[in-house]
């Protein structure tokens, strides 16, 4: 007993200034949990803020345009709310009491904290920002050398197309030219043989391989001017395909046009 009369006789004397709550005995966890919004990890909204310097009496500059009877139903308002969290056991673990709230050193310590969250979120969510465009510029990189070992590898097909293709035209022109001849010669023989009832065969008819030409010569072109575009295009970008001239049935072409070659020599020494 001799204990709980000294401490009343001690708030007593301390009667002016109060018997208050040593409040650098709570946490910050503790603050937290008993005025956050519940979510992990807890957080001060902008209402219970208002709250608390509202109660504590400072930023009174913000507020000084309020009335004072809309003034008095906040305060009411707020000290419902936080009764109720003070009466809550699975949020207050501290000995606060709502008087506590009156007082300006308190209010500056959850202000200070809330001001401290605040910050700790726009820190991280810079960090989270800054990852996120490092991750960008490392995928516009990666999208970057891609695109130049597409090129690259599209250049040299290209080319090795080119020389495939060139070679077997070289090969077809002459071959055409001796059909051309033989039929010539068959006509001025025979104009009702049956060899022209066929005509020539398809690539020997106009310029030798006119249309797979142009398509080499225009993938050429496209090659040749495409540049890598600004990292907000390369979604939309595309290194050119190579034409689809399809070597083998160039090879079946050139060996029809031999078979026609060898009937037209068949005919004519058989006149």
């Amino acid at each position: 007993m001799g204990y709980y009369r000294t401490f009343i006789a001690g708030c007593a004397a301390l009667a002016l200034a109060g018997c208050k709550t040593d409040i650098s005995e709570i946490t910050d966890d503790q603050l937290l949990s008993l005025l956050g919004n519940g979510r992990s990890p807890a957080q001060i909204t902008a209402g219970t803020r208002e709250c608390v310097e509202v109660l504590g009496g400072i930023n009174e500059a913000v507020y000084r345009d309020v009335p004072d009877d809309v003034m008095g139903m906040l305060k009411t308002e707020c000290r419902k709310q936080l009764q109720d969290w003070l009466d809550d056991p699975s949020r207050n673990s501290t000995e606060l009491q709502l008087s506590d709230f009156d007082r300006e050193d308190l209010s500056q310590r959850i202000v200070a904290l809330d001001d401290a969250q605040t910050a700790e979120r726009e820190a991280r969510r810079e960090a989270e920002k800054a990852e996120r465009a490092a991750q960008r510029e490392a995928e516009v990189a990666a999208r970057i050398e891609e695109m130049q070992a597409e090129l690259a590898e599209v250049t040299a097909q290209g080319q090795e197309l080119r020389l495939a293709f060139e070679a077997r035209r070289e090969a077809l022109a002459p071959v055409c030219e001796t059909l051309r001849g033989l039929r010539e010669e068959l006509q001025a023989k025979n104009r009702i043989h049956s060899l022209f009832n066929r005509g020539l065969p398809r690539a020997c008819t106009g310029e030798t391989l006119r249309r797979e030409a142009d398509q080499l010569a225009a993938f050429e072109e496209r090659v040749a001017s495409f540049e890598i575009p600004e990292a907000n295009q390369l979604a939309f970008a595309f290194v050119p395909p190579l034409p689809r001239i399809d070597l083998k049935k160039i090879d079946q072409q050139i060996d029809n046009v031999m078979a026609v070659t060898t009937d037209y020599r068949a005919a004519l020494a058989a006149e």
